[in-house]
Parts: structure tokens; sequence; C-alpha cells
């Protein structure tokens, strides 16, 4: 349950685990966007600090990088694909125009009630969307171990290992395939790159050198009518995600969430407000902790309170980006194929249909 407590050890560790669920997508989408990925690790922390105080921590979430952003912040920064985005201030600016928007429906919903936006957007409605985001996602995580057969072999043991600490692990390990996983897969690779030469080994003299405290990139956003134009109706799909995400984990944990659904909007818009504010993305609650939370039943918010400390001190450390940056290339993909498979499956398990044929 979301007010579950579990000991300090295994709540710190467990937070630990959802950012390395989130780690994967939280640096891709910005990178895909030419933005810098460090600013957006630091606004994902902070925003789900906001969202956790505004739900009254009542709601298990993480909030990290929008995917619904990337291609209307392409269509209008005109970005080549490759290297830092010369545009991204229009950019930041569209996304401000998003959260305002956004904030602007959160509010109706929280004096109006839930009622209309269920009728616009049904269980199958945001059930297919949730889906379609993992849909959307996976080949982004497979392409991430795709560079080569190492890698993809790699990616597949750090799968297969998730799925068996979340199905034979004894006692509190069946609580962590997340974390367990990526470690296995990560010394997998230590292992027969760096030890036997089977792949490229892993570089650790850049991240020796690094300075280990430092501030991200920050960038102020320029306002543009034909950007906040093209990038405001952004807000709509935000909606769509967050209500199928709260009836999901409603779902999961059988309580209704649907009292939070206003301040949980809330919640994200001003978190997108503010990363945009910086120079980050846009955010969104994460399909990936759900798909945590649907293997470990493990549904604590407190969790989400540890996670998002434990990124803002990653992202304010320059050193330990680097680590992240290593780390996902090969071990991520392999944790963001299961981490969306679980919603996916989650997702067409407890769809109308699948409850219809019961």
């Amino acid at each position: 349950m979301p007010e579950e407590r579990l000991q300090w050890g295994q709540t710190i560790v467990s937070g630990l685990q959802h950012c390395v669920a989130m780690s994967g997508s939280t640096i891709i989408a910005p990178l895909l966007m030419g933005f810098d990925p460090n600013v957006a690790v630091l606004f994902s922390g902070i925003g789900t600090l906001i969202f956790f105080v505004i739900v009254a921590g009542r709601v298990p979430s993480y909030l990290g990088s929008s995917f619904a952003f990337i291609a209307v912040v392409l269509a209008a920064t005109g970005y080549a694909g490759h290297g830092p985005n010369p545009n991204i201030s229009v950019a930041l600016g569209g996304i401000v125009g998003a959260g305002v928007l956004y904030g602007v429906i959160a509010l109706i919903v929280m004096w109006s009630g839930i009622s209309w936006v269920e009728r616009l957007m049904p269980p199958a409605v945001t059930g297919a969307v949730v889906a379609a985001i993992g849909l959307n996602l996976a080949p982004v995580a497979v392409k991430a171990v795709s560079a080569n057969a190492f890698e993809t072999w790699i990616g597949l043991a750090t799968v297969l290992m998730i799925g068996v600490v979340a199905v034979v692990a004894p006692g509190l390990w069946r609580r962590l395939p997340i974390i367990l996983g990526a470690i296995g897969g990560y010394l997998l690779y230590l292992l027969f790159a760096n030890g036997l030469g089977f792949g490229k080994p892993i570089d650790f003299a850049q991240l020796s050198a690094a300075p280990w405290v430092g501030l991200p990139n920050f960038t102020t956003p320029t306002f543009r009518a034909d950007a906040i134009f093209l990038i405001a109706p952004v807000a709509v799909i935000l909606v769509a995600e967050n209500l199928g995400h709260i009836k999901a984990v409603g779902a999961m944990t059988g309580r209704s969430l649907d009292a939070y659904l206003g301040r949980a909007l809330l919640a994200d818009s001003l978190a997108t407000i503010l990363a945009a504010c910086g120079g980050g993305t846009g955010v969104t609650t994460y399909a990936e902790n759900i798909g945590v939370m649907a293997a470990t039943k493990v549904y604590s918010t407190l969790l989400f309170a540890f996670a998002n400390l434990i990124t803002v001190a990653v992202a304010l450390t320059a050193g330990a980006g680097d680590l992240t940056l290593k780390f996902g290339a090969f071990t991520i993909g392999g944790i963001g194929t299961a981490t969306f498979g679980a919603i996916i499956l989650y997702q067409i398990l407890t769809s109308p249909i699948a409850r219809h044929a019961e």
C-alpha cells in the first residue's frame, strides 16, 4: 500500500532501484531533443519532490522526462539530432506554455471533479495510452542494447536476471529485481569486456578525472507564439498519461486514487514549468516505475522521496553523472525492456477486453 513503510535500509535500496529504472529514459529523452541530460535528471528529482508534497505522499509515482514532447520540440526547433540544440530556449518557452495549460486543466479537475475527464478518456483510452507509451519506448530500450551481438546478450542476460529475481528469489531479495538485475548485468559486462576482451572495455579514466561536484548548465526559456501553439497541446497527452497511470496504480493496490488526480496533474504541471524555466524537459509520471511496482508489489510512496534525493545528488555530481551514462549504455536497455514489458503486459491483462473475456 502507498502508506507502507519498509525498514530504512530496504527503503534506501528500493529508492535506488526506482532511480535505476527511470534513469534510461530520463537520460535518453533529453539527448534526443538536444537538452542537457544532467539538467533533466536534476529537475526530475525536484519535480518528484514537488509531486510527493502536493499529493501528500498518497500517490506512488516518479516524474521523469516525457517523450511526448520530442516530436513537437524537434518540429519547433529544427534540431538536427546531434549535439546541443541551438534553439533550446524556444523549445523551453513552448514547454512552459504546455505546463501552464496543463495547470489550468488540473485546477478545473480539482474544482469540478474527474467525471468529465473519465468520459473524455475512458479506461479503454487511458489503458491504450499507457500501453502505447510502453510500446513506443520499448524500441528505444532495445536499440540501447543493439550496438553489437555482445551488448545484446548482456541486455538479454539482464532481463533474465530481473525475471529470475522477481520470481524465485527469497523474501526481501524478491523486492529488488531491478537493482539486482542491473548490478548483475553490469558485473557481467565488466567480466566479459574488461576481463576477457569480448566487448569494448569500460574506460574509467574519464570518470576518475571528472570533478565530483558541479552544477549542470541551466538555460532560460524564450517565448515565441508559434512554438507555444505547437508544443502546448502536449498537455492533453500528459493528462491522459497521468490518468492512465493513476488508474493503473489504483488497480494494482486495490485502492482508488481518483481523488488525487487533480493534485497529481497540478504537481506535474508545476514540475514541468519549473523544469522548463531551467533548461529541463517536460516531465510526467513514469511507466517504468509503475513496472517496478508491478514486479515488486511494493507501493510505498516514501521510496520515491528517497529516489528524488538520490537523483538530485547524482545530477549535482558530474562524476556520478558520467557513471550513469556509462551504466546506461548497455544495462539500462535490459532494464527498460523488462519494465516496459511489465507495464504493457499489465495493461493488456487489466484491459476491458481481457476482463470481459473472463
